[in-house]
């Protein structure tokens, strides 16, 4: 790719080199971090060079008519809230106040429609009685249901269930750089485009934003996949509202090119390192 291209990617590159640089920096510097038994192999990761191998996708009609990229599907995370009712058995649906969910085991609580529910814990798992810990996390409710129906056949004839999200939590995309309201937008089962979460962050800042240059970062922080829109035309804008954003995804609008490497430093930096570095703890735990 040449021009705007492999500046583009070059940008970016640095973008996320300098990411990693500064969190390591940052970690040195944290309040007691000089622990004996964590000084040396703080020092060891900080001489080691950070490789970093974005690659950057131009966003097209093509890449809009891939499944992989148009479909979305929404996966259950901790902090979810799953309202599960087992028909003709009331003694599993139960409100936050019910003796049951006082137990030590099982976690309830109270959803933004009213639900009660099982809220999934840290680990991305649920206590539900009778079977005891369920793995949730990652999981759709249609995968939930048929989990949870097949180990409840041991107790009950023919169960027939209904899993629903009570209230969303756990997943979420970041929307930084030159939008006049920063921030993160919480996702739920109704896919949200990049039209979606400029709107919702107050459109572009009319005053030093690049339109040109918007950028979804997606992936590993070693081998991130990195989107680009070039929305200075209105075509453009429509390839935007076909492009669905992911949890975790970093949605960052450039600022002009006089202020766009300050704008990186004081803003993308911090955040992009925050998401990818809790991403990780989480994947690690899982895994």
């Amino acid at each position: 790719m040449t021009g705007n291209g492999s500046y583009g990617i070059k940008m970016l590159r640095n973008i996320i080199l300098l990411c990693g640089m500064s969190f390591l920096i940052g970690c040195s510097a944290l309040p007691g971090m000089q622990n004996p038994h964590t000084s040396g192999m703080l020092q060891s990761k900080m001489t080691q060079n950070i490789e970093v191998h974005p690659t950057l996708v131009p966003i097209t009609p093509t890449l809009i008519s891939d499944a992989r990229i148009s479909l979305y599907i929404y996966r259950v995370a901790p902090a979810d809230v799953l309202n599960i009712v087992v028909w003709q058995h009331p003694e599993f649906q139960f409100s936050v106040e019910s003796p049951l969910s006082a137990g030590a085991k099982v976690t309830t609580t109270q959803g933004a429609a009213g639900l009660s529910g099982y809220l999934v814990n840290p680990y991305g798992d649920i206590y539900f009685p009778l079977i005891g810990n369920v793995p949730v996390a990652g999981k759709t409710v249609d995968e939930i249901r048929t989990i949870l129906t097949a180990k409840l056949k041991r107790y009950i004839k023919n169960p027939q269930l209904s899993v629903r999200i009570a209230d969303f939590r756990g997943q979420k995309v970041y929307v930084f750089g030159e939008v006049n309201k920063p921030g993160f937008i919480p996702l739920n089962d109704q896919p949200l485009t990049i039209t979606d979460a400029i709107t919702i962050s107050n459109s572009f800042d009319a005053n030093s934003s690049d339109p040109t240059h918007i950028y979804v970062i997606r992936g590993a922080f070693t081998h991130p996949t990195i989107y680009w829109l070039n929305a200075g035309t209105p075509d453009a804008l429509l390839l935007a509202e076909h492009f669905n954003l992911k949890p975790g995804d970093v949605l960052y609008v450039s600022s002009a090119l006089i202020t766009r490497w300050n704008r990186v430093i004081n803003q993308l930096l911090p955040t992009i390192q925050a998401v990818y570095f809790t991403q990780s703890v989480v994947n690690n735990h899982n895994g």
